[in-house]
């Protein structure tokens, strides 16, 4: 009776492990790119997100995030969704003409999610008239892969390399 217990566990796995061969395929994992991952947020945070806010388009700018991205700006709440990011940047690409370069620093990947580390430079120029204000500083944003492959921004963190203003 106790060689019984002994075997029958090993008779399961090779019923299962036979079975498993018989049956339905399993589905492979999908291959990842991840190089081509860090190109594609290099190029979408270099480039892309520089050329729609020279351009002032900031629906262009807000697809760049999730539905439920979360922001954390300096000197500030939490903001959660597009609607409380629409409310707290869209007063800018009003206000400004904005200049900005990006160099990446650092992307790493890992599966469906990924953080860019990147530091800005950039000129905020009054519609209205007046001296453009300068900025500089770093962000992290953490990227989530969408279904369709692309990447957008689900958390954003920055803050200013500037001295407080007095």
């Amino acid at each position: 009776m106790k060689k019984l217990f002994m075997v029958l566990p090993l008779v399961f796995l090779l019923c299962f492990t036979f079975s498993c061969q018989k049956g339905e395929e399993v589905a492979e994992e999908p291959v990842v790119d991840v190089e081509a991952d860090v190109e594609a947020i290099k190029d979408m945070l270099e480039n892309q997100y520089v050329s729609i806010i020279a351009k002032g388009d900031f629906e262009r700018w807000l697809a760049f995030c999730t539905e439920d991205v979360i922001f954390m700006p300096p000197n500030s709440v939490v903001l959660k969704g597009k609607d409380a990011i629409r409310e707290f940047v869209q007063p800018y690409f009003e206000q400004f003409n904005l200049e900005t370069d990006v160099t990446v620093d650092e992307i790493e990947v890992s599966g469906d999610w990924a953080f860019a580390r990147w530091h800005y430079s950039a000129q905020y120029i009054p519609k209205a008239g007046g001296d453009a204000i300068p900025e500089n500083g770093k962000e992290i944003w953490i990227f989530k892969r969408q279904a369709d492959g692309t990447w957008k921004c689900s958390h954003a963190i920055w803050n200013s390399d500037m001295p407080p203003q007095t």
